[in-house]
């Protein structure tokens, strides 16, 4: 009674068309230096450099777009100054204290906006993270061990 359940059965299928390689295909598949780690490394590198293309890419186009910005509110400032001024040269120069105050303006606008890019870390957040290294350093290889910690994580990141 269950005998035949415990001994292996060995199944052999064969093709409907039959299957031939040449040897010096079977050669070069069995000298072949890549595997499957160096195929998934080299995908993981391809992927590394995209995303770095296109970050790039993304800050290229922020800066492109900061000075069009800045050169619209400077222009702005100066059509608006030398149209309420009463000299005859329209397209006069500005002066030194007007530059020096055009530039204190936007320097002030540059650090109010650096603030409000800044993420206060509260320490539930920095714990959590913390928590989420340690269990990934000991459980290398067995990331699913430390789902509850990233969830933890995961939740304190959405809540800022």
């Amino acid at each position: 009674m269950g005998s035949n359940t415990s001994k292996p059965e060995t199944k052999v299928f064969t093709p409907a068309t039959p299957v031939d390689f040449s040897s010096t295909f079977l050669s070069q598949l069995e000298q072949s230096p890549e595997s499957d780690y160096s195929r998934a490394q080299y995908t993981e590198k391809y992927i590394q450099d995209r995303v770095a293309q296109e970050l790039q890419k993304l800050e290229a186009q922020t800066i492109k777009q900061f000075k069009e910005t800045t050169n619209k509110a400077i222009s702005i400032d100066n059509n608006n100054n030398n149209n309420s001024s009463s000299s005859s040269d329209a397209k006069s120069k500005l002066s030194v204290t007007e530059s020096s105050a055009k530039i204190a303006k936007l320097t002030k606008l540059l650090e109010d906006n650096s603030k409000l890019e800044q993420v206060e870390i509260t320490p539930a957040l920095q714990n959590s993270r913390e928590q989420v290294i340690k269990c990934l350093k000991e459980n290398q290889g067995k990331s699913l061990n430390c789902w509850d910690e990233v969830e933890t994580f995961r939740t304190l990141v959405r809540n800022l």
